[in-house]
């Protein structure tokens, strides 16, 4: 890599890392607000993007916590790819390390059972579900289907946060629809989980599921933003140093839109 004359190596690289992450992440939640039983690839591209920016945000903060504990020395390569793509993993490790700074992260074990899932998803998404369909062709042993897994999270957000009266309206509506048009249309297309769907969940499904990502993308930004104050958190510690270069950027900045207010990020369909 060319050098410069105003900031190390470890800025620039770093730096670089910081506008992928800031992409992957608001492609991702993008993608997602998209997203339903009829638009499946925009789920998959949301869980590439979204398992990818959050494996890397975290990663960052291992580098950086690592760099500040042993003189501004990077990990090793061995030592970066210790916890391979396991998200939980990585999580955990953040955990560990706000135990001893200013920014909280929660423990797993504290979050609500939908924000776990959603982590559970991502995480298993990272390793080795994304070659779920090409596994699936060639083995019995592929792993849970990431649509199947995030159609049960769906499920779970239309029971759980969703308004009652909101779904049913939806519901209803539909319903009505398809029996007004079920003498002159049919449909050919599968659910999240591979089952073959009628006339009235194929027009009723989108439209629950639109109601509900808005509150899985609130959910994840709940889950970032305290990785993003970890991470603003160790950033400040190397500006205390007295350096004439700076080892990092400032790496909060490029996700400061993890920042935002809930109900805005309910609302909000393009990010950043």
């Amino acid at each position: 890599m060319s050098t410069s004359a105003y900031f190390p190596e470890s800025f620039l690289l770093l730096q670089q890392e910081g506008y992928l992450i800031r992409s992957c992440l608001a492609t991702g939640l993008t993608q997602l607000r998209k997203a339903h039983v009829h638009n499946k690839g925009e789920l998959y591209s949301a869980l590439f993007n979204l398992s990818i920016g959050t494996e890397r945000l975290m990663k960052a903060i291992m580098i950086i916590h690592h760099m500040l504990n042993n003189d501004l020395a990077v990990p090793t390569r061995v030592q970066l790819k210790g916890c391979g793509h396991d998200i939980k993993t990585l999580y955990s490790k953040c955990v560990a390390i706000s135990s001893n700074e200013k920014a909280h992260v929660p423990a797993i074990s504290t979050l609500d059972s939908t924000t776990r899932e959603i982590v559970e998803l991502l995480s298993e998404f990272a390793q080795s579900t994304r070659y779920h369909n090409l596994d699936a062709l060639c083995s019995s042993a592929s792993g849970k289907d990431p649509l199947q897994h995030i159609n049960e999270i769906l499920r779970m957000v239309i029971d759980g946060d969703v308004p009652a009266s909101s779904a049913r309206r939806i519901s209803e509506l539909r319903k009505r629809l398809a029996s007004d048009m079920g003498d002159c249309f049919m449909i050919i297309a599968q659910g999240l989980d591979g089952s073959d769907l009628t006339l009235e969940q194929g027009l009723v499904l989108p439209a629950l599921h639109e109601k509900a990502v808005p509150y899985i993308i609130v959910r994840l930004i709940q889950l970032l933003a305290p990785i993003k104050e970890l991470i603003e958190c160790l950033c400040d510690k190397a500006y205390k140093l007295s350096l004439s270069q700076p080892p990092f950027p400032q790496m909060h900045e490029f996700v400061n839109f993890l920042g935002v207010d809930l109900k805005y990020a309910l609302h909000k369909k393009r990010w950043p």
